[in-house]
């Protein structure tokens, strides 16, 4: 049988053992991963795209535009500790030892394109077109690059299958901005 005794002595040997893993992957991020080139490339990929969006963004929609930012970081960061738990793929360096590993992709590379696009094609056929071309460009240069330097290893996940979810979270997240920005106009002319 059962008892609360029981489930908090197996939370507790859980526990433990999550903490052994952990030194031991913390271990493994000092003397295998940082400050090696790879992780140098990573740091490239953390920065770079966030000075080049700071130099470009239109101030003037600058929260509407880090709301779709933000809500591209969710979603790439849930999607990414989901891959990793189900072991569609892994990533062998990471920029910090903790989750998730593909930092600078969930919280700069991917977010920061997604927002260019926003900001830039304002038309929903200028943007579905961009997007094809991010999702052509990050799916099948980009992520085969990044294997090819190892910063990700696939076991069970496809390019094509990036391809697709690239276009799905733009379109939907482009939608769902634009829905929020036309219930805060409706909002504002109410309550003027």
């Amino acid at each position: 049988m059962i008892t609360i005794d029981n489930i908090f002595g197996i939370f507790e040997e859980i526990r433990l053992l999550e903490d052994k893993l952990y030194l031991l992957e913390l271990n493994n991020w000092l003397k295998n991963e940082f400050l090696t080139w790879e992780w140098w490339i990573l740091v490239g990929f953390l920065v770079v795209p966030w000075i080049i969006w700071s130099k470009l963004v239109k101030r003037d929609i600058i929260l509407e535009i880090l709301l779709f930012g933000t809500i591209i970081i969710i979603t790439t960061t849930l999607l990414d500790v989901v891959g990793l738990q189900y072991r569609f793929w892994d990533y062998p360096i990471a920029f910090l030892p903790i989750i998730p590993r593909a930092l600078p992709f969930d919280f700069s590379m991917i977010p920061v394109a997604y927002m260019l696009l926003y900001q830039y094609f304002r038309t929903w056929k200028l943007f579905i077109i961009a997007q094809i071309t991010m999702a052509l460009t990050y799916a099948f240069i980009g992520e085969p690059f990044s294997e090819w330097v190892e910063l990700v290893y696939y076991f069970e996940w496809r390019y094509s299958y990036s391809f697709i979810y690239y276009i799905i979270v733009g379109i939907g997240t482009r939608a769902l901005i634009l829905k929020l920005a036309s219930l805060s106009k409706i909002q504002d002319l109410t309550t003027k």
